[in-house]
């Protein structure tokens, strides 16, 4: 049995929700995402609140580097490994020596109240490590991206 459903307001631009326990602060909530469908900011994170349950269990205690995208879907995007500075207290990092010598404290997404914060950074798209924190040099999953290309079916994909 799932949890209650969380609402996103629609009618609001910012709000400060209390999720399991953790005040999340939302922002520019009726920020149009993708143009094309009218879609916002809010209804992403309404989307990934939704999923949660699903998703959480796939992306829990992994690093997660953040491809945000400030002015939207169609807009500029930029890649982030370093959790912003100031965060709330309760985003769990994991410190990741990078190849080029320097240490990343990566952020953790461990459940909604994280997920939410990280979504409302602006991420559309969610990029994990491929292994969990506690031993970041041993992948426990591949993932395989089925994408049709232009002019394939996903038939011929699979």
């Amino acid at each position: 049995m799932g949890r209650t459903r969380l609402t996103i307001p629609r009618d609001q631009d910012h709000v400060v929700l209390t999720v399991d326990g953790k005040e999340v602060r939302l922002t520019n909530l009726r920020k149009i995402f993708w143009s094309e469908l009218g879609l916002t900011k809010g209804d992403l994170i309404q989307y990934y609140a939704d999923v949660s349950d699903v998703l959480l269990p796939h992306i829990r205690d992994r690093a997660m580097v953040m491809k945000r995208y400030p002015h939207g879907a169609s807009g500029e995007f930029f890649f982030m490994k370093r959790a912003p500075v100031p965060r709330p207290e309760w985003i769990r990092t994991c410190t990741i020596s990078h190849g080029s010598g320097n240490i990343i404290d990566f952020p953790v997404i461990d459940d909604m109240a994280s997920l939410l914060w990280v979504i409302n950074l602006g991420c559309i798209d969610l990029n994990q490590w491929y292994a969990r924190c506690d031993d970041i040099n041993r992948p426990d999953y591949v993932p395989f991206d089925l994408d049709p290309g232009p002019g394939a079916t996903f038939d011929q994909v699979r």
